[in-house]
């Protein structure tokens, strides 16, 4: 008896859930340059995906770059602190020859996301230094 009771009203839920009233949004314009997501959503100053992409991008890099920083601190705390362990110096040594990869790879990438959002999409309010 008490299982029927926990279905129904489990069942109940559900049913008034899926069938209750929300926001629809099929009657959002689309301009001469395809839907605009600010004019339907409220976004703010964010009117497209692309827009919304470039404005995570700096954020993004900057943690990034931080966490490369203090790999590298720990890397180099991690040398000092050895005391002429090989295991630990050569651990030490890997974790900053890692960071030192990690930060190439991380301007490697800025420079070419700068350049593929800049010059080839045209994205603007991107820092450009090229």
């Amino acid at each position: 008896m008490k299982l029927k009771f926990r279905k129904s009203k489990l069942l109940g839920f559900l049913f008034a859930l899926l069938t209750s009233p929300s926001s629809v949004y099929a009657a959002c314009s689309s301009g001469p340059g395809g839907l605009q997501i600010g004019d339907c959503f409220g976004f703010g100053g964010i009117k497209s995906l692309g827009s919304g992409t470039s404005r995570l991008i700096l954020p993004i890099f900057s943690i990034a770059t931080i966490l490369v920083v203090l790999y590298f601190l720990m890397g180099a705390f991690k040398f000092l602190k050895s005391g002429g362990n090989k295991e630990e110096l050569q651990g030490a040594r890997q974790m900053i020859t890692q960071s030192i990869i990690g930060f190439l790879i991380l301007m490697f990438s800025f420079f070419v996301l700068q350049f593929l959002l800049y010059k080839l999409f045209d994205v603007q309010g991107f820092i450009n230094f090229i």
